[in-house]
C-alpha cells in the first residue's frame, strides 16, 4: 500500500524522539550563538540603543524573506531543506571571528550583518519547523509535544548558560576572546542539531501555489474572525517578547552587571521558560489555551509595571526574581499562542501560511525593535518621568517597559475576545489552577496515564472520585463516555461512593444502555442519588421495563435506597418471585429490607425450598438474611464455611456458644447425633419448640421471621436437607436468645 505524506504513529514517535534531541542540541547552540552573547559583543563595541533594539528584533525581522521560500524550494522535501538551512545558520557565525581584527563602528556593522544572516537562515528553518511539529504530532498531544520541545531546549540551555557564566567569570575569557570562543563552540552544537533534524521522518514537500501570495493569505486570514484573533494575539505576544529582550542590555548598561552576571540572568530566564513549558504541557491540552493566556497577560501587566518603577540601584537578586516571573508569563503566552495558531494552520499550505505569519512578524518586530531602542535613548527623561511622594522612581528603560504594558493590555483585550472550542471558561480554569484540589486532580490524571498496575489505578480512581474539582469531573465524564476503558467500572463505582450531581446525566445514560458492560454498576450507583427525582424515575422505569432480569433486580435495590418507603414494595415482591439467579435474589432481598422495615418478606423464609433451588443458592440466601438482620451470635456463613471445607466438627463450635439457651443445652448431644444421622424431623421439632415458646411480639421483624420459620411445620420434611436445617436451627436459637425478658 502506497504511503501518504501523513506519518504513521510509529513514524511520529520516531520523529518526536529526533525532534527532542534536535531541540536539546539547539538549546546548546543557540545559547552561544543567540541574542545574549550577541548583546554582550555589541555592548563591548559600544553599540547604540537603536542597534540593541535591532538585535532584539532581528530574530523576527528576517521573516521578510519568507514569502520567497515556497517558490525557491518548491517540490523539495521540507526536512532536507530545514536541516540544510539550520546547518548554514551555524556556519555563517564563523564570520564573527573577523571581530577580533576590528573595533568601533566597523565591528558593530559586521556584527549586525552576521547576526542578520544567522537569523535569516534561522527564520527559514523556523517557518519549516512549525510544519515539522504538526507532522510528528496530533491535535490531542500537540500541546504536550510543543511543551516537550521547550523543555528539551531550555533544559540544555540552562546547563550551557551556567557553564558560560563560569567561563566568562574567568578574567582571561571575560572579554572578546571568550565570547568568540563560545561562538565557535555554538557552531559545532548547531551542526549536531541539524544532523538530528535530518533524521526526522517526512514525506512532505514544500508546495507553492501560483497566486497564493502573502497578501492573499493575509487577506483570507483576516477575514476569518477566529483566525484573525489568534494571529493578532500571536503577533502581540512576540512583540512583547521583543521588548522584554531588552532587559538583557538593561542589566549590562543601566544596572552595570558583568558579562557573567548577565549570562546568569539568562539562565534564570531559561528556567522560567522550562516552568512555562511544564505548565503548558500539563494544562493546555486539558484546559485550552484561552484561559491560560488571559491569566498570563494579567500577571504580565503587573510585572511590567514593577519593571517600569524599579531603579538601577535595586538589588540584583530582586531583579532576577522579577525577570523569572515576567519571562515565565511572557513565555507561557508565546507557547500557548503558538499552539492556538497551529490548531488552525491549513494542512496543504503550511509553509506558505507560516511564511505569511512570519512575514508580518518581521515587519512588526522591526518597528517594535527600533521603536524600543528609540525609547531606550530617552533614558534622561525616563528617569524623571514618574514621581511618587516627591521622589523620582523608575529607570532609563521606563518608557520601554511602559510600551510593554500597552502591548500586554492589547493582549488582554484580544485574549478575552478569543473563542476556542473545548476550552474551559476563565472561572472554571481558575478553579483548577488556583486550588489545591485542582492541582491534585492534574497530578492524579497524569499518574493514571503512566500507571499500568491495576491496584494503583483503582487507588487513583478512588482518589479522583473524592476530588470534586471540575477537572476531575471532566476526566470522569470522558471515562464514562468511552465505550471501553480499563477505568470505567471504577469510575462508576466512585460515583456510587461519592455522588456527583454534575455527572448524574452521564451516569443515567450508562444505566439506560442495555449493551453497556457497566450497566449494572451504573444502576447501583444511581442508588446514591437519594434527592434526585430524575434518578428515581429512571430506576422505576428500569425496574418495570428493564431488558434483563439482572437490570430489574439491581434497579429495585437502588430504587429502595432512593425512595426508602413502601410505595414500590408490592411490585418488588412480585418481581422477586421470578428471580432466576442468586444475584437477582440478593438484590431483591436488599430492596425488601430497605423498603419493608417490619420484615414481612421473612414470612417466605423457605420459598427457595419450594422453588427447588440448589444447596449453594439456599446457603447464600440464608447467609444474606443473617447479614441483614445482624444477630449478636456466630455468623451462619461461618458454619456453612466449616461444613463446605469438610470439617466434620463443623457444628460443635456453634452449639458450644449456644448453650446459653436451655433447650440447646439440654439437647446438646442429641443435636449432634440428629445432624450426624440426618434426622431432620427431630431437628424441626426442637426448633419449633424453641420458636413456639418465644414471645417475639415486641419486634415486628423478629415476629415475621418466627412466622416464616414456623411454616416448616406444614412442609414436607423430605424437601429439607442440611442447608435448611442449619439455617432453621441457627435462626431459632437466635430468636430464642433475643426473647424479651
Amino acid at each position: 500500500m502506497a504511503k501518504t505524506r501523513y506519518l504513521s504513529e510509529a513514524e511520529k514517535r520516531e520523529g518526536q524522539k529526533h525532534l527532542y534531541l534536535q531541540e536539546m542540541y539547539n538549546g546548546i547552540g543557540y545559547s552561544w550563538l543567540g541574542d545574549t552573547i550577541v548583546y554582550l559583543m555589541a555592548i563591548y563595541f559600544s553599540a547604540s540603543n537603536i542597534a540593541l533594539g535591532y538585535i532584539s528584533a532581528a530574530a523576527y525581522i528576517t521573516g521578510v524573506v519568507l514569502p520567497f521560500v515556497p517558490r525557491i524550494f518548491h517540490g523539495k522535501n521540507h526536512i532536507k531543506v530545514q536541516s540544510t538551512v539550520w546547518a548554514c545558520r551555524g556556519f555563517v557565525c564563523l564570520l564573527y571571528l573577523g571581530l577580533y581584527f576590528l573595533s568601533g563602528k566597523p565591528a558593530v556593522v559586521l556584527l549586525l550583518v552576521v547576526y542578520t544572516l544567522f537569523n535569516l537562515f534561522r527564520m527559514i528553518g523556523v517557518a519549516l519547523h512549525d510544519s515539522t511539529v504538526r507532522t510528528v504530532s496530533s491535535s490531542s498531544n500537540r500541546g504536550r509535544v510543543v511543551a516537550g520541545m521547550n523543555t528539551a531546549y531550555q533544559g540544555a540551555s540552562v546547563v550551557v548558560r551556567i557553564i558560560t557564566a563560569v567561563v566568562l567569570s574567568i578574567e582571561r575569557f571575560a572579554g572578546l576572546v571568550g565570547l568568540l570562543a563560545l561562538q565557535v563552540a555554538g557552531v559545532v552544537a548547531n551542526f549536531l542539531s541539524a544532523r538530528q533534524m535530518a533524521k526526522i521522518p517526512s514525506r512532505t514537500t514544500i508546495m507553492h501555489k501560483k497566486g497564493r501570495t502573502v497578501g492573499v493569505l493575509f487577506k483570507e486570514a483576516m477575514a476569518d474572525p477566529s483566525m484573525r484573533r489568534r494571529l493578532i494575539l500571536r503577533w502581540l505576544s512576540l512583540s512583547v517578547s521583543v521588548v522584554f529582550a531588552l532587559t538583557t542590555p538593561f542589566l549590562r548598561v543601566e544596572v552595570g552587571l558583568s558579562n557573567s552576571m548577565v549570562v546568569t540572568y539568562s539562565v534564570i530566564l531559561s528556567l522560567a521558560v522550562m516552568v512555562a513549558s511544564y505548565i503548558s504541557k500539563h494544562f493546555s491540552d486539558r484546559l485550552g489555551s484561552r484561559p491560560l493566556v488571559i491569566f498570563s497577560t494579567l500577571f504580565s501587566l503587573f510585572f511590567f509595571l514593577i519593571w517600569s518603577l524599579i531603579s538601577a540601584q535595586t538589588k540584583v537578586a530582586w531583579i532576577f526574581v522579577l525577570g523569572f516571573f515576567t519571562n515565565f508569563f511572557v513565555s507561557l503566552i508565546s507557547i500557548l499562542t503558538f499552539r492556538l495558531v497551529t490548531q488552525v494552520m491549513p494542512d496543504d499550505e503550511t509553509v506558505a501560511f507560516n511564511s505569511m505569519v512570519n512575514f508580518v512578524i518581521a515587519i512588526i518586530a522591526f518597528v517594535i525593535g527600533i521603536f524600543s531602542g528609540f525609547l531606550a535613548d530617552l533614558a534622561p527623561f525616563a528617569r524623571t518621568l514618574l514621581v511618587i511622594g516627591g521622589k523620582a522612581v523608575g529607570n532609563g528603560y521606563t518608557f520601554v517597559f511602559l510600551f510593554a504594558i500597552i502591548l500586554t493590555a492589547l493582549e488582554v483585550i484580544f485574549s478575552i475576545r478569543l473563542q476556542e472550542g473545548g476550552a474551559y471558561t476563565s472561572q472554571a480554569a481558575a478553579q483548577v489552577l488556583f486550588s489545591r484540589h485542582g492541582l491534585r486532580a492534574v497530578s492524579m490524571i497524569e499518574k493514571l496515564q503512566r500507571t499500568t498496575d491495576p491496584a494503583k489505578r483503582r487507588f487513583l480512581m478512588l482518589s479522583l472520585g473524592e476530588n470534586f474539582n471540575n477537572l476531575a469531573t471532566s476526566e470522569l465524564r470522558q471515562i464514562l463516555a468511552s465505550p471501553f476503558s480499563p477505568d470505567k467500572r471504577e469510575a462508576v463505582r466512585t460515583l456510587a461512593d461519592r455522588p456527583r450531581k454534575a455527572l448524574l446525566d452521564d451516569l443515567i445514560r450508562v444505566a439506560q444502555d442495555d449493551d453497556s458492560y457497566v450497566q449494572l454498576d451504573a444502576i447501583a450507583a444511581l442508588g446514591a442519588y437519594r434527592k434526585e427525582e430524575r434518578a428515581k424515575q429512571v430506576l422505576l422505569n428500569l425496574m418495570q421495563n428493564g431488558r434483563w432480569a439482572s437490570v430489574r433486580s439491581m434497579a429495585s435495590k437502588s430504587l429502595a435506597r432512593v425512595s426508602e418507603g413502601t410505595e414500590y414494595l408490592n411490585l418488588v415482591n412480585e418481581l422477586s418471585h421470578s428471580a432466576l439467579h442468586i444475584d437477582e435474589t440478593i438484590d431483591f432481598l436488599v430492596a425488601k429490607r430497605i423498603m419493608d422495615k417490619s420484615g414481612s418478606y421473612l414470612r417466605e423464609f423457605f420459598i427457595s425450598i419450594e422453588q427447588g433451588r440448589s444447596p449453594t443458592f439456599r446457603q447464600t440466601r440464608y447467609a444474606v438474611i443473617d447479614s441483614m438482620i445482624k444477630f449478636d451470635s456466630p455468623r451462619l456463613a461461618q458454619i456453612y464455611e466449616r461444613m463446605n471445607l469438610g470439617n466434620k466438627d463443623y457444628l460443635s463450635s456453634f452449639l458450644s456458644e449456644s448453650r446459653d439457651l436451655s433447650l440447646i443445652d439440654l439437647n446438646y448431644s442429641k443435636i449432634l447425633s440428629w445432624f450426624a444421622k440426618e434426622d431432620w424431623e427431630k431437628v424441626r421439632e426442637l426448633c419449633v419448640t424453641i420458636l413456639e415458646t418465644s414471645d417475639l411480639s415486641f419486634d415486628e421483624l423478629f415476629d415475621n421471621l418466627k412466622c416464616g420459620l414456623l411454616k416448616a411445620k406444614e412442609m414436607n420434611i423430605a424437601l429439607f436437607d442440611i442447608q435448611d436445617m442449619l439455617a432453621m436451627l441457627y435462626f431459632s436459637y437466635s430468636l430464642g436468645k433475643n426473647v424479651k425478658s
